[in-house]
């Protein structure tokens, strides 16, 4: 999946054309030159499909991205400090996560004409609350340890603390939310794609998969139209969960084993 994602960031500097240059006859299958043929235009599959992938993952990271960063801020401040703080986040979190992400952004695209990368602020302005509640637990467990509280006794700051002894522990776990995160908001921009809301002035591969059944590409037998996008999208979703599972079932913050971060 790395190549794969690396040829996706490469491909507009490594290819000698671009995804809406018209490179070929319409519809033409897969052969030695396009390897996954072209649309009704002519237009190379590979490169779009390159170039959305781009797009989609850029989406899902930024989203995952914001979600895991504010989650994993708000979720320390609220178990650390416990009292009035933890309550008003609580209750703040409770709040926010009952705002279902998708029917959001539906609602949101069909409304206004929102760029692909204003839908992945809003996945991590609304999708944080899981990482928080679980970094939250995990804060509340560790502010009791006697090495915090004798790091406390001796005058460190809540800051200090906070980088030095807490984070480290509670970063495996905001690891494992994020690549679920990515993998969650990586599905969602290229359902808001495929349904006609996403972003139309750029390539990603629900817009793809969309422009393939709106042009009649399923009633033609074009099938190598739906295989590149549907492929791409698969591989890719398949493979950002199975690097999360391995870490969620590799990953122990409380043993100090490999996944222990320490802050110097």
């Amino acid at each position: 999946m790395g190549a794969f994602l690396a040829l996706c960031f490469a491909a507009p500097y490594v290819l000698e054309y671009g995804p809406t240059d018209i490179v070929a006859s319409p519809l033409q299958p897969p052969d030695g030159r396009h390897w996954l043929g072209t649309n009704e235009l002519g237009q190379d599959l590979l490169i779009r499909v390159l170039m959305g992938g781009r797009n989609s993952v850029a989406v899902g990271l930024l989203g995952a991205g914001l979600a895991t960063l504010i989650g994993t801020v708000l979720g320390m401040i609220s178990g650390y400090f416990g009292g009035r703080i933890d309550q008003v986040l609580s209750r703040v979190v409770d709040v926010v996560i009952a705002v279902p992400v998708f029917p959001l952004l539906i609602i949101l695209s069909a409304y206004y004409s929102l760029s692909l990368y204003a839908l992945g602020l809003i996945m991590g302005v609304v999708g944080w609350c899981s990482c928080a509640r679980i970094v939250r637990a995990q804060s509340l467990s560790l502010s009791e340890w006697p090495f915090v509280q004798g790091v406390r006794a001796m005058g460190a700051s809540h800051f200090y603390i906070l980088c030095r002894y807490i984070l480290p522990f509670v970063i495996p776990l905001s690891m494992v939310k994020f690549i679920f995160a990515l993998q969650g908001y990586l599905l969602m921009g290229v359902g808001l794609g495929f349904i006609g809301l996403g972003d139309a002035q750029t390539i990603d591969w629900g817009w793809i998969l969309n422009h393939a059944f709106t042009s009649g590409g399923l009633s033609m037998g074009c099938w190598w139209w739906f295989l590149a996008p549907v492929g791409a999208i698969v591989v890719t979703s398949l493979s950002i969960a199975m690097i999360g599972y391995s870490l969620e079932q590799r990953q122990d913050p409380l043993s100090g084993g490999r996944f222990r971060w320490t802050l110097v």
